[in-house]
């Protein structure tokens, strides 16, 4: 086995530095402007009824024709199975579907620039919890959408780690 070289950890250099700018360069999708969110209560007890307030509105100057929306709890609160469930959906979206604590949906479109589009979600706390102490239920809602331009446009954004927007302390 040869030892290692300066040389070799050049060329190795070289080769990472070469990939890193090679997936640089792929294309992302631009930041989601014109997304709003709110829970109507900031803390609740057991057996509340929470209301998310989600809307969109077209911050480009062109319509959108296709916008789709996902919301799910983040940690801890997705680890309490029972704690909570997404009971109802309405507002501005042509389906909802609706998955114990996940949400998704279209919003109607097209939707014109300046217009907004707003879906509202019910969630259900549980009267009987397993949980001792309070906790945080906040929500991680990803927003896509397509608009006119040359060649069409994309835009997307996930909030992975919640918003504070849309935080409710359980207790």
């Amino acid at each position: 086995m040869k030892p290692f070289s300066a040389q070799r950890f050049g060329v190795i250099l070289a080769a990472l530095l070469g990939l890193g700018l090679l997936f640089a360069a792929q294309p992302a999708s631009a930041a989601v402007s014109g997304s709003s969110f709110a829970v109507d209560k900031k803390t609740a007890a057991a057996g509340d009824q929470l209301t998310l307030t989600l809307s969109l509105t077209n911050t480009e100057t062109t319509d959108i024709y296709f916008a789709y929306e996902y919301i799910q709890p983040i940690w801890p609160a997705n680890q309490e199975a029972g704690a909570f469930t997404v009971t109802g959906c309405s507002g501005d979206s042509t389906d909802c579907a609706v998955n114990g604590n996940n949400a998704n949906f279209h919003f109607r479109a097209p939707i014109a620039p300046g217009a907004t589009r707003t879906v509202t979600l019910t969630v259900q706390i549980t009267s009987a919890p397993t949980w001792t102490g309070p906790y945080t239920l906040n929500w991680a809602p990803y927003v896509y959408y397509e608009y006119y331009q040359s060649g069409g446009g994309i835009k997307d954004q996930l909030w992975a780690n919640g918003l504070p927007e849309l935080a409710t302390v359980i207790g």
